[in-house]
């Protein structure tokens, strides 16, 4: 196996393009289209979406550069990059992926979620969410999400995950924008559009917004589990600028986000659901809007087909993660490694689908998925982010970080924003991780 893996060329993007719209389809996953939505109707509406904008292009945009940055630069997986800069970090890749393949784990039970509505949206007929956790379709359901994934990842980057991508996101923003209009047309007296567009400026300054903002920029733009770093590690060449590439993906993950909230509430304002709030939005309040709309049927099946291509965009790029770091560092081979990251999170996430199942699996009374999205979906991935920038922005050296931010960049960035990102983004991590834990 290690002979095979050695004597093998590493895999590269198809081109610049192909590489682009694959990161943004790790990022632009159901966190920009499912749960960015309730969490703007969870944390006073317009004022959550300034406050989001605001943290996506200074905190959000720095974390990404770095990650880019380690990618390009040393062009291998989360890893083996962070074992070069120093051999003991070997050990923070290790915990990256493992909270990779957790998170993967029960990510993947949502989209089978999400899997089930397209189903019935093509029957047209819609079970409530109650009725549907009650059956044992949420396991089926994620059992061939299982597959579909490990079937892209397994024909590689280029033939699997970039295809899949390139034409996956380009239908995504083809089904999204016409969505978005519907729900303008329907919001007639423009209730949904106030909501999401005119922010109440005593929520601006609540810490409770900032930190959420925070919490949904990492799910927004995949940061802190090493996604950016192994797919900028396949770029044919490192000179590409980091900094374009980073508000290319920034600005389409916020294009997608406000384009969600704009379909979203405008069509929940329109048919008097504004008392649905939080996850429900998704599973309990648009069935019911598309049920009672003039061709509901038509705008189902694009909406939870919008769900699907986008969940499955970040699913895959939450496989590839620790599939790459297995050939990389461990020289597996590619089916090998696709098979047994696949198995373990196969495993780990049968307990969460079962928890939404007639067997209600619980630990202390929740939901174990609910806990798994607690232990790693908060707590871990917070940890994760804050040992990597740490490893990075402190340690990497100094002159490789700001040679590679300004390679082909016309603007020079100077060095000492370094020592800005150095103090602000782990202590911003660890702000909103304290903020977590007190209200919790």
């Amino acid at each position: 196996m290690m002979d095979e893996a050695k004597g093998r060329e590493r895999e590269t993007w198809g081109s610049y393009i192909g590489f682009i719209l694959t990161t943004i389809g790790s990022a632009v996953g159901i966190g920009s289209i499912w749960r960015f939505p309730y969490m703007v109707s969870s944390n006073g509406g317009a004022s959550f979406l300034f406050v989001y904008i605001i943290v996506l292009f200074t905190f959000g945009l720095a974390f990404m550069v770095l990650e880019l940055v380690l990618g390009m630069r040393y062009r291998t997986s989360i890893v083996s990059a962070l074992s070069m800069i120093r051999s003991r970090f070997r050990f923070i890749g290790l915990f990256m992926i493992s909270v990779c393949i957790a998170i993967l784990s029960y990510y993947m039970v949502v989209l089978g979620w999400i899997l089930a509505y397209f189903a019935m949206s093509i029957l047209n007929v819609y079970q409530t969410f109650e009725e549907f956790i009650g059956t044992w379709y949420p396991l089926a359901s994620y059992l061939v999400i299982v597959a579909v994934n490990y079937a892209i990842v397994r024909s590689g980057l280029r033939s699997g995950v970039e295809r899949f991508n390139r034409y996956g996101v380009l239908l995504l923003f083809a089904m999204l924008i016409p969505l978005a209009l519907i729900g303008l047309s329907i919001d007639g007296d423009g209730v949904g559009l106030r909501y999401y567009t005119e922010p109440d400026n005593d929520r601006l300054l609540d810490p409770h917004v900032w930190s959420s903002a925070i919490g949904q920029a990492f799910f927004s733009l995949s940061i802190g589990l090493g996604v950016l770093v192994t797919y900028a590690s396949y770029t044919r060449e490192h000179r590409q600028s980091v900094i374009a590439t980073s508000l290319i993906v920034i600005g389409s993950v916020l294009t997608v986000a406000f384009l969600s909230g704009l379909m979203v509430f405008t069509m929940v304002f329109a048919n008097e659901l504004d008392e649905v709030q939080g996850a429900a939005l998704v599973f309990i309040a648009m069935p019911k809007i598309i049920s009672s709309i003039e061709y509901g049927y038509i705008i189902g099946m694009m909406f939870f087909l919008l769900l699907l291509i986008a969940g499955i965009t970040s699913s895959i790029s939450m496989l590839q993660i620790p599939v790459s770091a297995l050939e990389d560092t461990f020289r597996f081979s590619k089916g090998k490694a696709t098979m047994l990251v696949t198995l373990i999170s196969l495993a780990l996430g049968i307990p969460s689908a079962l928890s939404y199942s007639p067997f209600h699996l619980s630990i202390s009374g929740m939901p174990v998925l609910d806990a798994f999205d607690w232990t790693f979906g908060t707590i871990a991935l917070a940890v994760s982010a804050t040992l990597m920038v740490v490893a990075v922005a402190w340690f990497m050296c100094r002159e490789e970080i700001m040679e590679q931010v300004n390679m082909s960049s016309r603007v020079r960035i100077p060095s000492t924003l370094l020592d800005v990102v150095r103090i602000l983004l782990p202590t911003m991590i660890i702000a909103t991780l304290l903020k977590i834990l007190v209200f919790v």
